[in-house]
């Protein structure tokens, strides 16, 4: 299988999946969940999708709740993901701290944005 192709659908899942999260999470019981990477198999038979979640104590205890509905997610991604051959997913933990910081510290610049302006127009000069 190409590699553009295998890129290609890891973007798909990555884009799917983050709006199932968005959409389902809170049904599902989990918060807010980053996908740190994803990779397919060459024969698009499986699928690592590594995950975090972001202001979670346990992260153990979030994703164990994931696990437990990962029968669901992929049934929503069969239905979702316009190709022949859907993979099969497989779950880990990415416990690597600094990535989710980083993503918490997009979060709050993200909020202080849109916070009401305090009238000092733009950044820079």
């Amino acid at each position: 299988m190409g590699h553009h192709r295998i890129e290609r659908i890891q973007s798909q899942l990555e884009r799917i999946l983050g709006e199932i999260f968005i959409k389902e999470g809170p049904a599902f019981g989990i918060g807010l969940v980053s996908i740190n990477g994803i990779v397919v198999s060459q024969d698009l038979s499986y699928a690592k999708v590594l995950i975090s979640f972001i202001r979670e104590p346990n992260q153990q205890a979030a994703f164990d709740k994931l696990v437990r509905h990962a029968n669901e997610i992929q049934t929503l991604l069969y239905k979702r993901l316009l190709i022949r051959k859907v993979p099969k997913l497989s779950w880990q933990l990415d416990l690597d701290p600094n990535e989710s910081l980083r993503i918490e510290k997009i979060l709050d610049d993200i909020r202080n944005d849109q916070k009401p302006d305090s009238g000092i127009q733009g950044h820079g000069a």
